[in-house]
């Protein structure tokens, strides 16, 4: 039995409705959690940024797919 492993796509690189879901997404989780930024959710948790973002994606219900840029902004 072969296993294929399927990148999760670039956050950059999916369609405009789907990018719109997630940053949605990520700024509920950000207020019903009362952290200033994903950095700082990270930190405070003890998580990896990808771990945190595949957390509210999931949560979320919606596709995995790679950290946007935007999370890495300061």
């Amino acid at each position: 039995m072969d296993l294929k492993v399927v990148a999760a796509p670039r956050f950059e690189e999916m369609a405009p409705d789907e990018r719109a879901d997630a940053a949605r997404a990520a700024s509920r989780y950000l207020l019903a959690n009362d952290f200033a930024s994903l950095d700082e959710a990270c930190e405070i948790r003890g998580l990896a940024m990808q771990d945190l973002w595949d957390e509210i994606m999931a949560v979320a219900r919606l596709p995995a797919c790679a950290v946007p840029l935007f999370a890495f902004a300061t």
